[in-house]
């Protein structure tokens, strides 16, 4: 979904982990942040600023406006941690992040289940003493985004959005879902989507095949996807 507002993809030809293998293996671990913070924390600072200075693209509000004017009810699951969502108009209190977020940081010890904003990076750190620190227990605080190998990662706004989706989800007969880009090397939205919908419309510039023969594959980019829908039912 963040590819159309310049952002790069995850596991894509030119994704993040594509390009830095070596160091989202290394340091995108929770044990970087005991053994080397300022590096760890460092592979994160770029996109942190990165996803705070770029705008959502048009298709956030496009597909929101589509809602609107239908009088659709709506829920988002993401595992995008850019909060361009929210940023784009969505009610948060619809928002189910399922792998955290970066807009937020918890200790890394962890000594309780708080989150707290994610300082104003401007550049990388330098040195050990401008890691941010436990407001708590003064010990350092680390990005609120699930890593590899990560026991240490609090659940306390995924498993608000999880139980706030099993509401709104709870007196739907019919869902019908609208999956944006989800790949299928860490399927996670994948599966989310066959399990909790009746219908499915998935958008996929490379990977739009579908399993169910009530569900709609649609080969593009995701504001081209959400165009042809908006198309279809408005046009």
């Amino acid at each position: 979904m963040g590819v159309d507002s310049g952002l790069p993809d995850f596991r894509g030809s030119t994704g993040l982990w594509t390009d830095a293998k070596e160091n989202f293996t290394k340091f995108s671990t929770a044990r970087a942040f005991d053994t080397d913070p300022v590096v760890a924390w460092n592979s994160y600072i770029d996109r942190i600023i990165s996803y705070r200075d770029t705008r959502p693209h048009r298709g956030f509000t496009d597909l929101l406006g589509l809602l609107k004017r239908h009088g659709k009810e709506h829920f988002v699951v993401t595992s995008n941690v850019d909060g361009h969502f929210q940023e784009a108009g969505y009610d948060p209190a619809s928002v189910y992040e399922i792998h955290g977020d970066l807009r937020h940081v918890q200790c890394n010890k962890p000594c309780s289940r708080a989150l707290y904003p994610m300082p104003r990076f401007t550049c990388r750190l330098t040195n050990e003493s401008e890691i941010p620190k436990c407001p708590a227990c003064g010990s350092i605080l680390r990005p609120h985004v699930m890593m590899f190998s990560d026991p240490k990662f609090i659940f306390t706004n995924v498993d608000r959005g999880m139980d706030g989706y099993d509401t709104w989800s709870a007196n739907k007969l019919n869902i019908v879902g609208i999956e944006i880009g989800a790949g299928i090397t860490i399927p996670s939205i994948r599966h989310f989507g066959n399990e909790r919908t009746t219908a499915l419309i998935r958008i996929n510039p490379y990977e739009s095949a579908v399993d169910r023969p009530q569900d709609i594959g649609i080969t593009a980019t995701a504001v081209a996807g959400i165009d042809r829908i908006i198309d279809a039912i408005d046009g």
